[in-house]
């Protein structure tokens, strides 16, 4: 009796402890899988095209990544982080969340970002320019900036027309033929940044931004156009010799033979120019037999 009395009472015991051991384990697996399930979802945000380039005539190439891809089809879409460069060529690029407009003239290298900021849902666009010619025209908007950025200073503004000249990592200039711009010199390094200097730039004037002196603005001598996408690519102006020798290392663009061609992109398929790069990469590779000629077709 005392033996079924005592397996009576562990019943429910038992009963209750595997219970609540199952309890405790359920919740386990969903804890470790949301932090995997958030990875996907920041990766899609990070891969919204921010601009396309709309026209192109020559040579023209575009990164993503680190990968190149030679610009033979348009619209082409430009993700967060991309790099534009025009060899013999010049591209139209326009951006996405204000219709506002560049124009890269040939032997012209430049990075695009923007990025949100703030809880007013403010935006800031920043324009790397490394080299070259960029005509620019942005859209005034209250809830976004555009920075225009070259070695030597940084000019913020909210709707305005104009040119940028960047002949080195050392001189640059800025025209307007609309609206202001308030320049800052840019330092050297990040660790001189108590040199900088701001000077407010108005329409029908230029400032030169050369490294070692202060920024200088004066009269125009002539108001900057936009250059011509309709003119055959032989007929373009040529780029100065060993241009992109005069590009920092990291951001400096291979030669146009050393990329194969792209034709297009969306937001799905953002990784398309790594994997022309690939297959650039591996077609220079011997190999003892053309697969793609024995494929059938």
């Amino acid at each position: 009796m005392k033996f079924l009395l005592c397996l009576l009472l562990a019943s429910p015991a038992f009963a209750a402890e595997k219970h609540a051991t199952q309890a405790d384990a359920t919740p386990q697996p969903a804890t470790l899988q949301a932090p995997a399930q958030a990875g996907p979802a920041q990766k899609d945000a990070e891969q919204q095209p921010v601009a396309t380039v709309t026209k192109v005539t020559g040579d023209v190439l575009v990164r993503h990544a680190q990968a190149w891809g030679r610009v033979t089809e348009v619209p082409l879409e430009l993700l967060n982080g991309d790099a534009v460069s025009t060899d013999r060529g010049r591209a139209e690029v326009h951006f996405l969340r204000d219709d506002s407009t560049l124009v890269l003239d040939v032997g012209t290298h430049l990075t695009i970002a923007e990025a949100e900021g703030g809880t007013a849902g403010n935006a800031l666009r920043r324009i790397e320019i490394f080299l070259g010619d960029v005509w620019f025209q942005m859209q005034r908007g209250l809830n976004h900036k555009t920075e225009l950025a070259t070695p030597t200073a940084v000019g913020g503004l909210r709707g305005t027309q104009g040119l940028v000249r960047v002949k080195n990592a050392e001189q640059s200039e800025f025209t307007l033929a609309e609206g202001e711009l308030e320049m800052t010199k840019r330092a050297r390094s990040s660790g001189s940044a108590g040199e900088q200097q701001s000077v407010r730039l108005t329409a029908g004037q230029t400032m030169r931004a050369h490294r070692d002196q202060p920024l200088q603005a004066g009269k125009a001598a002539a108001l900057p156009t936009r250059p011509a996408l309709n003119v055959a690519a032989n007929q373009l102006p040529k780029p100065r010799n060993n241009w992109r020798e005069l590009v920092s290392k990291s951001e400096r663009p291979p030669g146009i033979k050393q990329v194969q061609r792209l034709s297009g992109r969306t937001p799905q398929s953002g990784a398309k120019l790594e994997q022309t790069a690939k297959a650039s990469r591996s077609s220079k590779r011997p190999k003892p037999t053309n697969n793609r000629a024995n494929t059938p077709h």
